[in-house]
Protein backbone atom coordinates (compact mmCIF):
# COMPACT_ATOMS: atom_id res chain seq x y z
CA UNK A 1 0.00 0.00 0.00
CA UNK A 2 2.86 2.32 0.83
CA UNK A 3 4.53 1.52 -2.47
CA UNK A 4 1.34 2.49 -4.35
CA UNK A 5 1.20 5.75 -2.45
CA UNK A 6 4.85 6.47 -3.28
CA UNK A 7 4.25 5.78 -6.93
CA UNK A 8 1.37 8.26 -7.07
CA UNK A 9 3.36 10.84 -5.21
CA UNK A 10 6.28 10.59 -7.57
CA UNK A 11 4.35 12.50 -10.20
CA UNK A 12 3.41 9.57 -12.40
CA UNK A 13 -0.24 9.70 -13.45
CA UNK A 14 -2.59 6.94 -14.28
CA UNK A 15 -4.36 7.55 -17.61
CA UNK A 16 -8.06 6.94 -17.58
CA UNK A 17 -9.56 6.28 -21.04
CA UNK A 18 -12.99 7.89 -21.44
CA UNK A 19 -15.37 6.76 -24.15
CA UNK A 20 -15.39 9.18 -27.09
CA UNK A 21 -18.62 10.97 -27.78
CA UNK A 22 -19.06 11.43 -31.54
CA UNK A 23 -20.49 14.80 -32.37
CA UNK A 24 -22.22 15.28 -35.73
CA UNK A 25 -20.35 17.86 -37.80
CA UNK A 26 -22.19 21.12 -38.25
CA UNK A 27 -22.98 21.50 -41.95
CA UNK A 28 -23.55 24.99 -43.23
CA UNK A 29 -25.67 24.96 -46.37
CA UNK A 30 -24.04 26.75 -49.30
CA UNK A 31 -25.47 30.19 -49.94
CA UNK A 32 -28.19 30.26 -52.54
CA UNK A 33 -26.94 31.98 -55.71
CA UNK A 34 -28.44 35.30 -56.73
CA UNK A 35 -29.35 33.77 -60.11
CA UNK A 36 -29.87 30.06 -60.72
CA UNK A 37 -29.83 28.56 -64.22
CA UNK A 38 -31.52 25.24 -64.96
CA UNK A 39 -31.40 23.30 -68.25
CA UNK A 40 -33.97 20.76 -69.42
CA UNK A 41 -35.77 19.67 -72.59
CA UNK A 42 -38.89 21.21 -74.09
CA UNK A 43 -39.50 18.73 -76.90
CA UNK A 44 -38.20 17.34 -80.16
CA UNK A 45 -38.04 19.19 -83.45
CA UNK A 46 -39.35 16.81 -86.15
CA UNK A 47 -36.94 16.52 -89.04
CA UNK A 48 -39.76 16.25 -91.56
CA UNK A 49 -41.46 19.44 -90.34
CA UNK A 50 -42.81 21.11 -93.47
CA UNK A 51 -44.89 24.17 -94.08
CA UNK A 52 -48.13 24.03 -96.00
CA UNK A 53 -47.11 23.66 -99.64
CA UNK A 54 -50.02 25.81 -100.77
CA UNK A 55 -48.59 28.75 -98.87
CA UNK A 56 -45.13 28.43 -100.36
CA UNK A 57 -44.13 30.46 -103.38
CA UNK A 58 -42.40 28.91 -106.36
CA UNK A 59 -39.27 30.90 -105.58
CA UNK A 60 -39.14 29.51 -102.05
CA UNK A 61 -39.47 25.92 -103.31
CA UNK A 62 -36.59 26.52 -105.71
CA UNK A 63 -34.42 28.07 -103.03
CA UNK A 64 -35.18 25.18 -100.65
CA UNK A 65 -34.11 22.69 -103.33
CA UNK A 66 -30.89 24.60 -103.89
CA UNK A 67 -30.18 24.62 -100.13
CA UNK A 68 -30.84 20.88 -99.95
CA UNK A 69 -28.28 20.28 -102.70
CA UNK A 70 -25.74 22.55 -101.02
CA UNK A 71 -25.89 20.77 -97.63
CA UNK A 72 -23.08 18.31 -97.12
CA UNK A 73 -24.31 14.74 -96.65
CA UNK A 74 -21.38 14.14 -94.29
CA UNK A 75 -22.74 16.63 -91.77
CA UNK A 76 -26.06 14.76 -91.53
CA UNK A 77 -24.28 11.60 -90.32
CA UNK A 78 -21.52 13.24 -88.31
CA UNK A 79 -21.39 11.90 -84.73
CA UNK A 80 -20.11 15.29 -83.63
CA UNK A 81 -23.39 16.97 -84.58
CA UNK A 82 -25.63 14.90 -82.35
CA UNK A 83 -27.57 17.89 -81.04
CA UNK A 84 -28.52 18.80 -84.59
CA UNK A 85 -29.27 15.25 -85.68
CA UNK A 86 -31.78 14.48 -82.96
CA UNK A 87 -33.14 18.04 -82.93
CA UNK A 88 -33.67 18.43 -79.20
CA UNK A 89 -35.37 21.69 -78.28
CA UNK A 90 -33.75 22.76 -75.03
CA UNK A 91 -35.26 24.98 -72.39
CA UNK A 92 -33.27 27.29 -70.09
CA UNK A 93 -34.77 28.59 -66.85
CA UNK A 94 -33.36 31.42 -64.74
CA UNK A 95 -34.53 32.05 -61.18
CA UNK A 96 -33.42 35.14 -59.28
CA UNK A 97 -33.39 35.87 -55.55
CA UNK A 98 -36.01 38.55 -56.27
CA UNK A 99 -38.54 35.88 -57.32
CA UNK A 100 -38.25 36.39 -61.06
CA UNK A 101 -38.33 33.37 -63.40
CA UNK A 102 -37.46 33.50 -67.12
CA UNK A 103 -37.65 30.64 -69.61
CA UNK A 104 -36.12 30.53 -73.12
CA UNK A 105 -36.23 27.67 -75.63
CA UNK A 106 -33.88 27.04 -78.55
CA UNK A 107 -36.71 26.80 -81.10
CA UNK A 108 -36.79 30.29 -82.54
CA UNK A 109 -34.60 31.49 -79.64
CA UNK A 110 -37.98 32.14 -78.02
CA UNK A 111 -38.79 33.62 -74.61
CA UNK A 112 -41.68 31.47 -73.40
CA UNK A 113 -42.23 32.80 -69.88
CA UNK A 114 -41.36 35.80 -67.69
CA UNK A 115 -42.72 35.60 -64.16
CA UNK A 116 -42.25 38.71 -62.03
CA UNK A 117 -43.78 39.66 -58.67
CA UNK A 118 -46.33 42.43 -58.22
CA UNK A 119 -46.33 45.01 -55.42
CA UNK A 120 -47.67 42.36 -53.00
CA UNK A 121 -44.87 39.97 -53.93
CA UNK A 122 -47.10 37.60 -55.93
CA UNK A 123 -45.39 36.42 -59.15
CA UNK A 124 -47.32 36.09 -62.42
CA UNK A 125 -46.40 35.34 -66.03
CA UNK A 126 -46.49 38.56 -68.07
CA UNK A 127 -45.73 37.29 -71.61
CA UNK A 128 -47.86 35.30 -74.03
CA UNK A 129 -46.88 31.85 -75.22
CA UNK A 130 -47.86 28.21 -75.47
CA UNK A 131 -47.56 25.15 -73.26
CA UNK A 132 -46.17 22.73 -75.87
CA UNK A 133 -43.65 22.86 -78.69
CA UNK A 134 -46.25 21.66 -81.21
CA UNK A 135 -48.34 24.76 -80.51
CA UNK A 136 -45.37 26.96 -81.43
CA UNK A 137 -45.29 25.21 -84.83
CA UNK A 138 -48.85 26.25 -85.70
CA UNK A 139 -49.34 28.83 -88.50
CA UNK A 140 -51.50 30.99 -86.20
CA UNK A 141 -48.62 31.62 -83.82
CA UNK A 142 -48.11 35.42 -83.99
CA UNK A 143 -44.35 35.11 -83.33
CA UNK A 144 -44.89 34.98 -79.53
CA UNK A 145 -41.54 35.73 -77.84
CA UNK A 146 -39.48 34.72 -80.88
CA UNK A 147 -36.28 36.12 -82.34
CA UNK A 148 -37.02 37.70 -85.71
CA UNK A 149 -34.59 37.68 -88.64
CA UNK A 150 -33.00 38.16 -91.01
CA UNK A 151 -35.08 41.31 -91.26
CA UNK A 152 -37.81 42.26 -88.79
CA UNK A 153 -40.96 43.93 -90.13
CA UNK A 154 -41.81 44.57 -93.78
CA UNK A 155 -39.82 44.73 -96.99
CA UNK A 156 -42.27 46.21 -99.47
CA UNK A 157 -43.00 44.04 -102.52
CA UNK A 158 -40.25 41.67 -101.38
CA UNK A 159 -37.64 43.59 -103.38
CA UNK A 160 -34.53 45.40 -102.23
CA UNK A 161 -31.53 47.13 -103.73
CA UNK A 162 -28.35 46.60 -101.73
CA UNK A 163 -26.09 49.60 -102.01
CA UNK A 164 -23.39 50.49 -102.95
CA UNK A 165 -23.38 47.57 -105.42
CA UNK A 166 -26.87 48.47 -106.62
CA UNK A 167 -27.87 44.84 -107.03
CA UNK A 168 -31.57 44.03 -106.76
CA UNK A 169 -32.73 40.94 -104.87
CA UNK A 170 -36.14 39.29 -104.73
CA UNK A 171 -37.18 38.00 -101.32
CA UNK A 172 -39.97 35.56 -100.54
CA UNK A 173 -43.37 37.22 -100.18
CA UNK A 174 -45.02 35.57 -97.21
CA UNK A 175 -47.51 38.33 -96.37
CA UNK A 176 -49.47 39.40 -99.41
CA UNK A 177 -47.04 40.89 -101.90
CA UNK A 178 -44.58 41.78 -99.15
CA UNK A 179 -41.77 40.13 -97.22
CA UNK A 180 -42.42 39.99 -93.48
CA UNK A 181 -40.34 38.97 -90.43
CA UNK A 182 -37.73 37.04 -92.42
CA UNK A 183 -40.05 35.09 -94.71
CA UNK A 184 -41.66 31.67 -94.52
CA UNK A 185 -38.81 30.14 -92.51
CA UNK A 186 -37.23 32.98 -90.59
CA UNK A 187 -35.04 32.84 -87.51
CA UNK A 188 -38.19 32.18 -85.44
CA UNK A 189 -38.72 28.77 -87.08
CA UNK A 190 -35.29 27.16 -86.68
CA UNK A 191 -33.79 25.26 -83.77
CA UNK A 192 -30.74 27.19 -82.59
CA UNK A 193 -27.60 25.49 -81.29
CA UNK A 194 -26.83 26.49 -77.72
CA UNK A 195 -24.35 26.27 -74.87
CA UNK A 196 -23.98 27.74 -71.38
CA UNK A 197 -21.22 29.96 -70.06
CA UNK A 198 -21.76 31.15 -66.49
CA UNK A 199 -25.28 32.56 -66.29
CA UNK A 200 -25.36 33.28 -70.02
CA UNK A 201 -26.90 31.09 -72.70
CA UNK A 202 -25.36 31.51 -76.15
CA UNK A 203 -27.36 30.44 -79.19
CA UNK A 204 -26.12 30.36 -82.78
CA UNK A 205 -27.56 29.80 -86.24
CA UNK A 206 -26.17 29.87 -89.78
CA UNK A 207 -28.48 31.33 -92.43
CA UNK A 208 -27.35 30.03 -95.80
CA UNK A 209 -26.84 32.16 -98.90
CA UNK A 210 -30.09 32.97 -100.73
CA UNK A 211 -32.26 31.47 -98.02
CA UNK A 212 -35.59 33.30 -98.42
CA UNK A 213 -33.79 35.26 -101.16
CA UNK A 214 -31.25 37.02 -98.94
CA UNK A 215 -27.71 37.41 -100.30
CA UNK A 216 -24.74 36.20 -98.24
CA UNK A 217 -24.30 33.50 -95.64
CA UNK A 218 -25.00 35.01 -92.22
CA UNK A 219 -23.70 33.69 -88.91
CA UNK A 220 -26.01 34.82 -86.10
CA UNK A 221 -25.35 34.57 -82.38
CA UNK A 222 -27.60 35.55 -79.47
CA UNK A 223 -26.78 35.68 -75.78
CA UNK A 224 -29.44 35.65 -73.06
CA UNK A 225 -28.65 36.65 -69.49
CA UNK A 226 -30.84 37.34 -66.44
CA UNK A 227 -29.38 39.40 -63.57
CA UNK A 228 -30.37 39.56 -59.91
CA UNK A 229 -31.94 43.01 -60.37
CA UNK A 230 -34.64 41.40 -62.57
CA UNK A 231 -33.14 42.50 -65.90
CA UNK A 232 -33.12 40.39 -69.06
CA UNK A 233 -30.11 41.19 -71.24
CA UNK A 234 -30.09 40.13 -74.88
CA UNK A 235 -27.23 40.69 -77.30
CA UNK A 236 -27.53 39.74 -80.98
CA UNK A 237 -24.54 39.59 -83.31
CA UNK A 238 -24.25 38.84 -87.04
CA UNK A 239 -21.49 38.57 -89.61
CA UNK A 240 -21.90 37.97 -93.34
CA UNK A 241 -19.99 36.62 -96.33
CA UNK A 242 -21.31 39.31 -98.70
CA UNK A 243 -23.34 42.53 -98.45
CA UNK A 244 -26.83 41.82 -97.11
CA UNK A 245 -29.42 43.39 -94.83
CA UNK A 246 -29.86 42.50 -91.16
CA UNK A 247 -32.43 43.68 -88.62
CA UNK A 248 -32.95 41.31 -85.70
CA UNK A 249 -35.48 41.80 -82.94
CA UNK A 250 -37.57 40.02 -80.33
CA UNK A 251 -41.37 39.91 -80.25
CA UNK A 252 -42.53 39.55 -76.66
CA UNK A 253 -46.25 40.14 -76.19
CA UNK A 254 -46.71 41.68 -72.74
CA UNK A 255 -49.52 42.23 -70.30
CA UNK A 256 -48.11 43.32 -66.95
CA UNK A 257 -51.34 42.34 -65.21
CA UNK A 258 -50.68 38.77 -66.38
CA UNK A 259 -50.75 37.30 -69.87
CA UNK A 260 -54.21 35.86 -69.11
CA UNK A 261 -55.78 39.17 -67.99
CA UNK A 262 -57.29 40.23 -71.30
CA UNK A 263 -58.16 43.66 -72.74
CA UNK A 264 -59.84 45.16 -69.67
CA UNK A 265 -56.65 45.20 -67.63
CA UNK A 266 -54.45 45.82 -70.67
CA UNK A 267 -56.19 49.17 -71.23
CA UNK A 268 -54.99 50.29 -67.77
CA UNK A 269 -51.33 50.35 -68.84
CA UNK A 270 -49.63 53.73 -68.80
CA UNK A 271 -47.13 54.00 -71.65
CA UNK A 272 -44.13 56.27 -72.19
CA UNK A 273 -42.15 56.20 -75.46
CA UNK A 274 -38.94 58.17 -76.01
CA UNK A 275 -39.66 59.36 -79.56
CA UNK A 276 -40.29 62.73 -81.19
CA UNK A 277 -41.25 61.23 -84.57
CA UNK A 278 -42.78 58.13 -86.13
CA UNK A 279 -42.56 56.64 -89.61
CA UNK A 280 -45.72 57.41 -91.56
CA UNK A 281 -47.56 54.48 -93.18
CA UNK A 282 -50.09 54.12 -95.99
CA UNK A 283 -53.46 52.38 -95.81
CA UNK A 284 -51.75 48.98 -96.00
CA UNK A 285 -49.50 49.73 -93.04
CA UNK A 286 -46.35 50.11 -95.19
CA UNK A 287 -43.91 52.95 -94.54
CA UNK A 288 -43.96 55.82 -97.04
CA UNK A 289 -40.47 57.14 -96.24
CA UNK A 290 -41.79 60.15 -94.33
CA UNK A 291 -41.24 60.84 -90.65
CA UNK A 292 -43.99 62.73 -88.86
CA UNK A 293 -43.75 64.67 -85.62
CA UNK A 294 -45.70 63.09 -82.75
CA UNK A 295 -46.66 66.41 -81.17
CA UNK A 296 -50.40 67.04 -81.26
CA UNK A 297 -51.18 63.50 -82.46
CA UNK A 298 -52.36 60.30 -80.72
CA UNK A 299 -48.79 59.02 -81.19
CA UNK A 300 -47.35 61.38 -78.59
CA UNK A 301 -46.19 59.25 -75.66
CA UNK A 302 -43.34 61.52 -74.61
CA UNK A 303 -45.23 61.93 -71.35
CA UNK A 304 -47.00 58.97 -69.71
CA UNK A 305 -50.41 58.27 -71.24
CA UNK A 306 -53.09 55.69 -70.54
CA UNK A 307 -53.98 53.24 -73.30
CA UNK A 308 -57.62 53.46 -72.26
CA UNK A 309 -57.57 57.12 -73.28
CA UNK A 310 -55.32 56.84 -76.35
CA UNK A 311 -56.58 53.72 -78.15
CA UNK A 312 -59.99 55.17 -79.17
CA UNK A 313 -58.14 58.00 -80.95
CA UNK A 314 -56.53 55.58 -83.44
CA UNK A 315 -58.73 54.96 -86.51
CA UNK A 316 -56.89 51.75 -87.45
CA UNK A 317 -58.17 49.88 -84.43
CA UNK A 318 -54.99 50.16 -82.42
CA UNK A 319 -51.29 50.97 -82.60
CA UNK A 320 -49.00 49.25 -85.09
CA UNK A 321 -46.38 51.87 -85.82
CA UNK A 322 -42.61 52.34 -85.74
CA UNK A 323 -41.37 55.12 -83.48
CA UNK A 324 -38.12 56.97 -84.24
CA UNK A 325 -36.31 56.73 -80.92
CA UNK A 326 -34.56 59.88 -79.69
CA UNK A 327 -30.90 58.92 -79.29
CA UNK A 328 -27.94 60.87 -78.00
CA UNK A 329 -24.72 61.30 -79.96
CA UNK A 330 -22.76 58.03 -79.98
CA UNK A 331 -25.08 56.70 -77.30
CA UNK A 332 -25.06 52.93 -76.84
CA UNK A 333 -28.11 51.80 -74.89
CA UNK A 334 -31.00 54.25 -75.08
CA UNK A 335 -34.17 54.31 -73.03
CA UNK A 336 -36.93 53.44 -75.48
CA UNK A 337 -40.14 52.86 -73.57
CA UNK A 338 -41.77 52.28 -70.21
CA UNK A 339 -44.97 50.43 -69.39
CA UNK A 340 -46.63 50.72 -65.98
CA UNK A 341 -49.63 48.82 -64.66
CA UNK A 342 -50.89 50.79 -61.62
CA UNK A 343 -53.09 48.03 -60.15
CA UNK A 344 -50.31 45.43 -59.88
CA UNK A 345 -47.48 47.96 -59.59
CA UNK A 346 -45.38 46.17 -62.23
CA UNK A 347 -43.10 48.36 -64.33
CA UNK A 348 -41.22 47.42 -67.51
CA UNK A 349 -38.49 49.57 -69.07
CA UNK A 350 -36.95 48.75 -72.44
CA UNK A 351 -33.47 49.83 -73.53
CA UNK A 352 -31.80 49.21 -76.89
CA UNK A 353 -29.14 50.54 -79.24
CA UNK A 354 -31.45 50.48 -82.28
CA UNK A 355 -33.00 53.61 -83.83
CA UNK A 356 -36.60 52.37 -83.93
CA UNK A 357 -39.25 50.58 -81.90
CA UNK A 358 -42.46 49.01 -83.21
CA UNK A 359 -45.39 49.52 -80.85
CA UNK A 360 -48.24 47.07 -81.45
CA UNK A 361 -51.37 46.59 -79.36
CA UNK A 362 -52.51 43.17 -80.59
CA UNK A 363 -55.01 44.50 -83.11
CA UNK A 364 -55.03 41.30 -85.20
CA UNK A 365 -55.48 38.87 -82.34
CA UNK A 366 -58.90 37.13 -82.45
CA UNK A 367 -61.80 39.46 -81.74
CA UNK A 368 -64.82 37.76 -80.11
CA UNK A 369 -67.05 40.72 -81.06
CA UNK A 370 -66.29 40.60 -84.78
CA UNK A 371 -67.61 38.38 -87.55
CA UNK A 372 -65.51 38.55 -90.70
CA UNK A 373 -67.48 38.92 -93.92
CA UNK A 374 -65.95 37.57 -97.11
CA UNK A 375 -66.58 34.79 -99.55
CA UNK A 376 -68.02 33.04 -96.55
CA UNK A 377 -68.76 34.39 -93.11
CA UNK A 378 -67.12 32.96 -90.05
CA UNK A 379 -67.11 33.92 -86.42
CA UNK A 380 -64.57 34.14 -83.66
CA UNK A 381 -61.75 31.60 -83.98
CA UNK A 382 -60.03 31.47 -80.59
CA UNK A 383 -56.28 31.31 -80.10
CA UNK A 384 -55.52 29.27 -76.98
CA UNK A 385 -52.23 29.81 -75.19
CA UNK A 386 -50.64 28.86 -71.88
CA UNK A 387 -52.83 27.27 -69.21
CA UNK A 388 -55.95 27.45 -71.39
CA UNK A 389 -55.79 31.22 -71.87
CA UNK A 390 -57.64 32.58 -74.90
CA UNK A 391 -55.69 35.51 -76.31
CA UNK A 392 -57.91 38.28 -77.64
CA UNK A 393 -57.64 41.58 -79.49
CA UNK A 394 -56.00 44.28 -77.34
CA UNK A 395 -55.24 41.72 -74.65
CA UNK A 396 -51.47 42.12 -75.15
CA UNK A 397 -49.00 44.69 -76.43
CA UNK A 398 -45.63 44.35 -78.13
CA UNK A 399 -42.66 46.74 -78.00
CA UNK A 400 -40.09 45.60 -80.54
CA UNK A 401 -36.71 47.41 -80.75
CA UNK A 402 -35.57 47.43 -84.38
CA UNK A 403 -34.27 49.35 -87.35
CA UNK A 404 -36.93 51.15 -89.39
CA UNK A 405 -39.20 48.97 -91.57
CA UNK A 406 -38.10 48.68 -95.21
CA UNK A 407 -35.04 50.80 -94.39
CA UNK A 408 -33.02 49.36 -97.30
CA UNK A 409 -35.42 50.97 -99.79
CA UNK A 410 -35.44 54.45 -98.23
CA UNK A 411 -32.25 56.52 -98.37
CA UNK A 412 -33.34 58.76 -95.48
CA UNK A 413 -33.71 55.79 -93.12
CA UNK A 414 -30.84 54.39 -91.01
CA UNK A 415 -28.44 52.03 -92.74
CA UNK A 416 -29.47 48.37 -92.67
CA UNK A 417 -26.73 46.89 -94.90
CA UNK A 418 -24.14 44.64 -93.29
CA UNK A 419 -20.87 44.19 -95.20
CA UNK A 420 -18.19 41.50 -94.85
CA UNK A 421 -15.76 42.35 -92.07
CA UNK A 422 -18.43 44.24 -90.11
CA UNK A 423 -20.39 42.96 -87.10
CA UNK A 424 -24.05 43.72 -86.56
CA UNK A 425 -24.76 44.17 -82.85
CA UNK A 426 -28.19 44.66 -81.34
CA UNK A 427 -28.54 44.98 -77.56
CA UNK A 428 -31.86 44.81 -75.70
CA UNK A 429 -32.55 45.10 -71.99
CA UNK A 430 -35.91 44.42 -70.36
CA UNK A 431 -35.85 45.85 -66.83
CA UNK A 432 -38.69 44.87 -64.49
CA UNK A 433 -39.50 46.70 -61.30
CA UNK A 434 -42.27 47.58 -58.86
CA UNK A 435 -43.92 50.93 -58.31
CA UNK A 436 -43.89 51.65 -54.58
CA UNK A 437 -46.70 53.87 -53.52
CA UNK A 438 -49.66 55.15 -55.47
CA UNK A 439 -49.30 56.37 -59.04
CA UNK A 440 -50.72 59.85 -59.56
Amino acid sequence: MAEATDDNASGDTVSVVKPEVSEAPVTIPPPKPDVELIVDGFGFMPKDLKLDSKSLSTDLKKSSKVLKDIKSPVSEHSPCASSTNIDIVRRYTWRTKNRMTVQVITYGATITSIQVPDKRGVPDDVVAGFDTLEEYFQPRNPYFGATIGRYANYIQDGTMVVRPSGRMYMLSTNKGHNHYHGGYVGFDKVNWRSYVTGNKVIMSHVSERFHEGYPGTVMAQISFEVTCDNTIKIEMKCTTSEPTIVNLSNTNYFNLAGHHSGPDLMYDHIITINADKYTAVDDDGLVTGEKNVVGGTPYDFRVPRSLRVMLPKIPMGGYDINFCVTQGTEQDLTFQARALHPLTGRVLEIYSNQPGMQFYTGNLLPDPDKIVEGKRSYGYVPLMGKHGTFYRKHGLFCMMPQNYPDAVNHKNFPNSVLNPGETYIHKIQYKFGILLGKYV
